[in-house]
This record gives C-alpha cells, structure tokens and sequence, in this order.
C-alpha cells in the first residue's frame, strides 16, 4: 500500500464522537476514520465541478452521478452510531462523476488529467487505509461495502459479488465449486464463516446477506427470495472497487460486496433514507455476528447519545450556494453555530441564527459545529458550490 504522506492531506478533528476526517488534495476527497469493522465507500454521489477539472470524454465514459448516495452513507453512519456507539470507515468522492470515476480504473476514471488521478489514488489509498486499520484492530476480520445507487426500473437491492448474472443462475453444487468460489467477493468468508455455511448458501441460503435485507422488508438479489436476476432486466455484478478491494483479491481477508440500492422507498426522500439506514445497520450487526462471531454492540453509550443530539440539528440545502437553513429541533436551547474551513479556522459564528447567506464564501467542505449553552451537539458537513 503507497503511504499516504505522498499527498497534502487536510485533518479535522470532529467533536462528534471523536472522529476524525482526513480530506485529500482539494477536497476531492475525504475519510471519516471509525473503529468498527466496516468500510464503505461511496464513488458515485460527489457534486463538486471545478472549472479546472475537464470533463471525462474517454471510452465512453459515464458520467450520471448516483443521486443521494452521500446523504444515505451520511444516515448509515448516524445508525451506526446509534446501534453501537462506533463509526465505521467512510470513504467519499466529492467529485461529480462526470469529473472522475472512482469505480473505474485509473486510465478510464480519470481520463488522463493529473489531478483527477490524484484525487483517484487518494480515494484507492483511504480504502485500503481504512481496510488495514479494521482489520488491525479486529482480529483481521473486515467487511467492505461499496454503495452505489441504480436506475434500473426493478425497484430491489442489487448485492454485486462479481458474477454475473447467469452465474447466478447455476446450480448451488456448480457455485460452491473452487472456480466459482474463486471469483466472489466473500471467498474468504466462504473459508472462515464460522457455521461453514457453503457458497451458495452465502449467495442465497436463509442467511444471506441479501435474504437478510429482504427480511428486513427491502427486497434483494441475490437472496432466498431472489434467487438470480435472470435475463429480463440489468443486473449490477460489481465493478472495479469490490475487484480490488475485497477478497476476489489473494491474501486480502477482507469480504465485501457492492451495494446498489434503488430509488424509491430507499434514497428519495429524507425519511427513506434514515428508516433504510437503520435496517441495514441491524442486518449488518446480525450478519457479522452469526457469521464472524464480531460483536459491534460493546462501543461509547456517550456516542449513542451524541448521534442523537445531532440528529435534532438539520442543515438543507445542502450542497448550497446561496442561502443554508439551519433546524434545531431544541428550541428551548440557544446555541451557536460555527462555519468551520478547510485550515480549522472558524470563518463565521453566529447565535441561534437560522438562514444564513453563504454567497460569498469560497467554494469548498466546511463543518458547521452546533454548540448550546450546555454542550456541543457535533458537528456536520456542508458543501458550498
């Protein structure tokens, strides 16, 4: 792994259960370190367009963006929070798509300009970063979740393990056969979960991850109830990032899959977004438990408390480039709001304001830190565009 130090990094500390984020060149991209073992990464739903950045032209690139995968990565880490008291890795691409693509590889993501490769390295390096350090501090056992959302008219969760559809389609005796086992993303988990359920059984069986999430209320496929796409509509396998970062890889313990999470119901509004956060994250808890023995309930009951704190703090638009509304749900509390910049200065405080004008702010990642008369609620992050 290339050290990380060959970059001009940004460090803020966050007030918000002590995690840190680590922005890349530009802030093109950003790491919010956690101590649980998961890492997701989200390459798809980043809005920034600088001017300086061309657009990506090369082997028919595509440039549609992933609406709302931010802010559901963003909602998963508040469930996870609560649930367990812990973050897990994130890891964003600020950029919009048609700029860089971070789920392709580095000739056809970056199209060839040297600060889109950067900022594509940087986003490479926070994922394998962040997988070493989970699997460091939890016994080398790691989950990684690339999320991504599609289009297809199907409304379902995709789970992409890197076959293809009509792989899918095979018999359990055909996918539980080295060949196939060797193409997955989870063939470590195929020779280390601990009730040695089989491949296939992993893919599709009662507890597998997809069958799990469909339980939960939130259809998938691969699951027991789905058990292949079959040949009627498109189906997302998995691309690069689950490629590389996820057991597919020799000597990579780390299983992963690429999550692809439809439109409605899941990432169209507000409400959606936090009620499938919430599920996942206690799919997620059940599924590395039964299957890994790892116990991600035992984290700071004060980080619990703190995600709910902030959850009483709402900020929109957001990314915004004129006027930003800030909510609190305390009315009965006074509390000053904090623009924070790329350096760690405060550029603007202000009491109990609620519409602030933002026009002449320079473009860029700034944490808004909520602070009442009695304590500091946290922190969360804006995007001015």
């Amino acid at each position: 792994m290339k050290n990380l130090l060959l970059y001009s990094f940004l460090l803020f500390i966050t007030v918000q259960s002590n995690a840190q984020i680590i922005y890349g060149s530009n802030q093109y991209t950003e790491y919010h370190k956690g101590t649980l073992p998961i890492v997701i990464s989200v390459p798809h739903g980043g809005s920034l367009l600088p001017a300086s950045l061309p657009n990506r032209t090369c082997n028919s690139a595509v440039n549609v963006s992933d609406e709302n995968t931010i802010e559901l990565a963003q909602q998963i880490d508040s469930s996870f929070v609560k649930a367990t008291g812990c973050h897990p890795h994130i890891i964003y691409c600020n950029l919009h798509r048609s700029k860089l693509d971070c789920n392709r590889n580095l000739t056809d993501g970056a199209c060839g300009n040297a600060a889109a490769g950067i900022a594509w390295n940087e986003f490479h390096q926070f994922i394998d970063s962040a997988q070493a350090t989970a699997k460091n501090e939890n016994n080398e056992k790691a989950f990684y979740i690339d999320l991504h959302g599609h289009g297809n008219p199907i409304q379902r969760i995709e789970l992409g393990y890197l076959l293809y559809d009509n792989e899918l389609d095979f018999t359990d005796s055909v996918l539980n056969t080295a060949q196939y086992v060797g193409y997955s993303t989870i063939q470590n988990l195929v020779n280390n979960n601990v009730n040695n359920y089989t491949h296939a059984e992993l893919l599709r069986g009662a507890s597998a991850l997809g069958s799990m999430m469909g339980n939960s209320g939130y259809p998938a496929i691969p699951s027991q109830q789905m058990p292949s796409p079959g040949t009627t509509s498109n189906y997302y396998s998995g691309g690069y990032n689950v490629a590389h970062h996820t057991s597919y890889v020799l000597a990579n313990t780390v299983n992963g899959v690429q999550v692809e999470c439809n439109y409605s119901n899941i990432r169209d509004t507000y409400s959606h977004l936090k009620t499938f956060a919430d599920s996942l994250v206690q799919v997620m808890v059940q599924y590395l438990s039964l299957h890994q023995n790892i116990n991600m309930l035992n984290c700071s009951a004060s980080a619990i408390q703190e995600a709910a704190d902030l959850e009483q703090i709402s900020i929109y638009p957001n990314p915004s480039s004129n006027l930003v509304n800030v909510v609190h749900a305390n009315s009965s509390d006074t509390f000053t709001i904090q623009f924070i910049n790329a350096t760690g200065a405060t550029v603007l405080s202000g009491a109990n304001q609620k519409t602030i004008n933002i026009a002449d702010f320079p473009k860029g990642i700034y944490l808004i830190k909520i602070v009442g008369t009695k304590k500091t609620y946290g922190t969360q992050k804006l995007i001015i565009e």
